[in-house]
């Protein structure tokens, strides 16, 4: 059921992620990054509505409690888009055959993770992501607050 937190919560996560992977194309030096920001956005989307948004649906929360699951949500997203990036490096690699046994692509996904984990370091990357997690929390807060849902 839509409501305007689950609404607001998904526009200002899929903001927060679109702006920070045009960020990290730019510190990985990248310009065919495939559907990075497309996975981001969506996932972002996706991640505000069902983590945030259920949670701030009534304006319950608190400022507090809106901030911190705000930052949880935003670290969902970094997780599984991270995730998602991973896996296709990882299936790249496979399909060009420089793994010739599947437990080594799940291996292989160490040292994808770390060298895409090393990005969100920067300085810039990581006040977009908790200043972003905590200012969507607090707008998904309010507007569950002024419309409350169900």
């Amino acid at each position: 059921m839509p409501t305007a937190a689950k609404v607001i919560a998904a526009l200002c996560l899929a903001f927060v992620a679109w702006v920070v992977s045009g960020l990290s194309k730019q510190v990985l030096g990248l310009l065919d990054t495939g559907n990075l920001v497309l996975v981001s956005v969506v996932v972002g989307a996706v991640c505000g509505w069902s983590i945030l948004g259920r949670r701030a649906d009534r304006g319950e929360l608190g400022y507090g409690n809106a901030i911190g699951v705000g930052l949880t949500a935003m670290a969902m997203v970094v997780f599984w888009v991270m995730l998602a990036v991973c896996v296709k490096e990882s299936f790249d690699v496979a399909v060009s055959r420089r793994f010739h046994d599947p437990m080594k692509v799940i291996y292989g996904l160490l040292p994808i993770a770390k060298k895409y984990g090393q990005v969100f370091l920067n300085t810039d990357i990581l006040i977009w992501l908790g200043a972003g997690g905590a200012v969507s929390g607090i707008l998904a807060h309010m507007a569950g607050k002024k419309w409350p849902g169900r």
